[in-house]
């Protein structure tokens, strides 16, 4: 691995590991979850932040929020946030 590793590497234990690597591969979750697994696990392996965005099609600051998010709230940090404007009535 070239360029020099990430200051944001994330300490995963086995069972987070698990988790994160079966959520990034189901086809059920939505596409930026599953993104935003994928970049954990890469910053986990130490790989650089602008290589990460690189890879996952996203700016290094992107992948820098969803890091610092995970690594303040866990996996639950990951999911989307509620959005303000107009709710379709259910």
């Amino acid at each position: 691995m070239s360029g020099p590793r990430s200051g944001r590497v994330v300490a995963l234990s086995d069972e987070a590991r698990a988790v994160l690597e079966a959520v990034s591969r189901r086809t059920t979750v939505a596409v930026g979850l599953a993104r935003r697994a994928r970049i954990v696990l890469l910053a986990a392996e130490g790989v650089p932040l602008d290589r990460i965005g690189r890879q996952v099609g996203v700016d290094r600051n992107v992948v820098r929020l969803w890091v610092d998010r995970y690594r303040l709230g866990g996996l639950e940090a990951l999911q989307d946030r509620p959005r303000p404007g107009h709710q379709a009535c259910q």
